[in-house]
């Protein structure tokens, strides 16, 4: 038998415990006569009442460390409580390689999230660790955040980390507000988009969040050139490089380009592309993917800072 997971993600004192408590009481799961198992790996300033847990047909067990929770020790628990769904209350701050779910349990959701009132401290001394409470993520909510703007700093950095999450920013008082707000750095109007090679990195993420933006728009920018057999015949990946949070964590981020123009181009060579955007039904992904038709392609020397640092 499966078991649905729901995985609930941050450091201390982030808010996962309210959200958890929040949760059982609104959500009508008990009143529906589902049965819930509440795992948790770290106990922060609030704590769950077990009175209340029961009228909530709630059991809870808790961990200390990762060696305590093993695969047949959460078979025991789903045998004798015989959940409808596993809540687990997850520790930031655990190895993930050590914490090993059943091949039963089955993830569903992984809700991530950040105090922003401490967020600096971890994002600047922390960055591995939080990089990876973040990568899976289905929602982040950034807890105590009464500055958008400030958070707005942080945009493109926290979106190429998880591009595909849903942000959420909560005020102290509980308010939901847009995450993010920063305007783009770019002419969007411009007969010819033109991207500042600092700049690569929030025009990418903004071609995925707002497509309309650039369908059948020209844009300008420079990059690399990856060329693969996995490709379509006469196409490549032309994009950047970038580092979200150390020298082991370098990715590339681009996008398909067809050679429509006939220019020979090597694997990792540079070039200052112009080209027209739109968007094609991608099987892969299961969704629009933005492929560039060329205009122009100058094949030019790398640039100074090859690398876009995000960190």
């Amino acid at each position: 038998m499966a078991y649905p997971v729901f995985l609930i993600n941050g450091f201390l004192d982030s808010g996962k415990t309210t959200f958890i408590i929040d949760t059982l009481r609104n959500d009508g799961f008990a009143k529906q006569g589902g049965r819930s198992l509440l795992i948790v790996f770290e106990e922060g300033e609030v704590e769950y009442d077990q009175n209340e847990l029961f009228k909530l047909k709630t059991q809870v067990a808790y961990f200390n460390e990762p060696s305590e929770f093993t695969p047949d020790v959460a078979y025991e628990l789903v045998e004798s409580f015989k959940p409808d769904r596993i809540i687990i209350e997850d520790n930031a701050m655990w190895d993930k390689e050590l914490v090993k779910l059943p091949k039963s349990f089955e993830v569903q959701q992984i809700v991530s999230f950040i105090d922003f009132s401490s967020f600096a401290v971890y994002y600047n001394n922390m960055r591995q660790k939080f990089v990876d409470n973040l990568r899976f993520s289905n929602v982040v909510i950034i807890n105590r955040c009464d500055n958008v703007e400030e958070l707005a700093k942080y945009q493109t950095s926290l979106k190429m980390i998880n591009n595909n999450a849903q942000w959420v920013a909560m005020n102290s008082k509980a308010e939901v507000q847009p995450a993010f707000e920063e305007p783009l750095p770019y002419d969007i109007d411009a007969p010819i988009i033109t991207i500042k090679d600092n700049d690569f990195a929030r025009w990418y993420i903004d071609t995925f969040d707002n497509k309309d933006r650039y369908e059948g728009k020209k844009v300008c920018f420079t990059g690399t050139v990856i060329k693969s057999l996995k490709l379509p015949k006469d196409s490549f990946i032309v994009g950047r490089h970038a580092m979200t949070c150390c020298s082991n964590d370098i990715q590339f981020y681009g996008h398909l380009a067809t050679n429509s123009l006939g220019i020979k181009l090597k694997n990792k060579s540079w070039i200052r592309l112009t080209a027209t955007m739109h968007y094609e039904y991608s099987k892969e992904y299961e969704e629009d993917e933005l492929v560039l038709t060329p205009l122009s392609i100058d094949v030019v020397d790398p640039l100074d800072d090859p690398i876009l640092n995000l960190t």
